[in-house]
């Protein structure tokens, strides 16, 4: 199965919202006959770490809409009506608890996942699940930025099913290129999935967004500005790899308990002081 995969390297617009959810929506528009698009890191709303104070940011969605839900509202009603298949990064919540989520959409399906390994500079509430996407293209796995630096989470993602793991994320160039290249490298290559990594670029991020065979080779990739690019993936590709490297057959789960054993040091709370009423699955879903 044979699927174009289209990567939107793009920065966030805070000058002036209304033209930049006109670009995405063009940038859809345009690509609505790939299979997927993906979009990077909090590019719908933008990065509070960025445009400080938090409240700021949360003021400028308000001047076109009255809240960030209408404003991804929005955007998810405009994916569904033209029938694309895409993969955004959003917030949800309210200043001071939000959560920083990669959202699903197409036709008939909106799925949110919530960032579960917070940087140590941001400061979000922190989800509880790692879940994959359904989509008529197969599981679609899914993390963001630092949650690659968990070899556990694409491990995960590939025992629920997933040929396809993204990765969108928001890296700046004080982290090198070559260490995100060697985590998506050794991701696709340990798990024997392709893997999409979409990164914000500019002068603060870094870009290099590419694609990733399931041995690790590089499909296709993109230097340090915006650009708008695609690769096509054959999902046989990678059935056929896990067939010749049989890891997933020769896996011995019980060894592995001890690193469920292990105590964290983690500041974030437990409990997710923010609470979704009439959402069904509580904190980890989200339904426009």
């Amino acid at each position: 199965m044979k699927l174009l995969i289209c990567i939107a390297q793009i920065n966030y617009r805070s000058d002036d919202i209304g033209k930049h959810i006109e670009r995405l929506k063009e940038i859809i528009r345009e690509n609505r006959s790939s299979d997927l698009i993906v979009f990077p890191e909090l590019i719908l709303h933008g990065h509070p770490s960025i445009d400080r104070p938090e409240g700021m940011l949360y003021r400028r969605v308000k001047q076109y809409y009255r809240s960030i839900r209408d404003q991804s509202k929005d955007i998810f009603r405009y994916i569904k009506n033209i029938d694309a298949r895409v993969i955004i990064g959003e917030l949800q919540g309210l200043p001071g608890m939000f959560y920083n989520c990669a959202t699903y959409a197409d036709r008939t399906t909106l799925d949110s996942y919530r960032k579960t390994h917070v940087h140590w500079t941001e400061n979000f509430i922190p989800g509880r699940r790692l879940n994959v996407f359904n989509s008529p293209l197969g599981k679609i796995g899914i993390n963001i930025c630092f949650d690659a630096a968990f070899p556990e989470v694409w491990r995960v993602a590939a025992l629920k099913g997933a040929l396809v793991v993204v990765n969108i994320s928001a890296v700046p160039r004080t982290f090198s290129v070559d260490y995100m290249w060697l985590r998506m490298k050794s991701a696709a290559l340990n798990n024997q999935v392709f893997v999409i990594y979409a990164n914000r670029p500019g002068d603060y991020f870094a870009g290099h967004s590419a694609v990733f065979d399931p041995r690790g080779g590089v499909i296709a990739s993109a230097g340090t500005g915006e650009t708008i690019f695609s690769a096509e993936i054959d999902l046989d590709d990678a059935r056929a790899w896990r067939k010749d490297e049989r890891i997933y057959e020769n896996r011995r789960p019980l060894l592995y308990r001890d690193i469920t054993k292990q105590r964290t040091g983690g500041r974030h709370p437990v409990r997710d002081p923010l609470s979704w009423t009439g959402e069904p699955g509580g904190d980890d879903e989200y339904t426009a």
